[in-house]
């Protein structure tokens, strides 16, 4: 992979601030894979699930994106709810650092009655064949107000390493996560209590337009699978967070992204 080439990554897909309370380990806002350039050309760029990643957008990257999740928080009979995205990214990872900034808004009823800020910032640790290595930091639930305020900043490091791996039909690419952050898990006695701790994921491009996603913390594992759609900058997320139901507060998401 020359770096020329790692100009034109983006971030991994999911937006990390699925609800007010999120299951997921960072709830930083995260730009959509749609904008994203594979390492392969023919598959899908390799965005994890339910996990930040490293790999940083190119300067200017701008998004918005809409999300909802089933039951809210994963309180059984909570009833769903919304959120609202937006994000803008600048800086070049290569000889510095890219920092996207992010806005949040939790809860669509009432509209605009919670949310928060957050940042991440990203640069190339090393390029060289088919793969890159990222290092990444996000800080979250930065100025919050309604609800979000309850909470604590939350703060992740990780690690993303993007690579493709040759097999005799195609070249399949491949991206591998691990980091620690704060209240990134929750405990398994159904209670909802945060905890922090590591976390990992690995995702890998299916089709041209298709990719799929895991990724785990200490109590939780989650699953998901994103389709861009060619030509248009928008693409969708649908997954399960605490697909085993572990800490009791098991998630089905969907979410919407446009990036330009």
């Amino acid at each position: 992979m020359q770096a020329d080439r790692v100009t034109s990554f983006g971030v991994a897909a999911i937006m990390g601030a699925m609800s007010a309370f999120p299951v997921s380990a960072d709830s930083s806002v995260q730009a959509p894979q749609s904008t994203l350039v594979s390492p392969v050309a023919s598959l899908a760029f390799p965005g994890g699930f339910g996990i930040p990643s490293a790999v940083a957008p190119r300067s200017g990257s701008r998004f918005v994106g809409a999300s909802y999740a089933d039951p809210r928080g994963g309180v059984a009979g909570a009833g769903g709810d919304g959120d609202l995205v937006a994000g803008y990214a600048i800086g070049n990872p290569l000889d510095g650092v890219s920092l996207t900034f992010g806005l949040a808004i939790t809860g669509l009823e009432p509209l605009g009655d919670a949310g928060s800020l957050s940042v991440t910032a990203s640069r190339l640790l090393r390029a060289g064949g088919q793969s890159a290595t990222f290092v990444g930091f996000s800080a979250s639930n930065l100025a919050p107000w309604g609800t979000n305020a309850g909470r604590p900043a939350m703060f992740s490091g990780y690690v993303t390493h993007l690579f493709g791996v040759a097999t005799p039909v195609i070249e399949i690419p491949m991206l591998i996560t691990v980091g620690m952050g704060t209240d990134n898990t929750r405990t398994s006695d159904g209670s909802g209590i945060m905890s922090d701790g590591m976390f990992a994921g690995f995702g890998m491009g299916l089709t041209n337009t298709l990719s799929a996603g895991i990724s785990t913390t200490a109590t939780q594992q989650n699953v998901g699978a994103t389709l861009s759609i060619p030509g248009t900058g928008i693409s969708t997320t649908v997954g399960i967070l605490d697909v085993t139901n572990n800490t009791q507060r098991r998630q089905v998401s969907i979410s919407v992204a446009y990036g330009f």
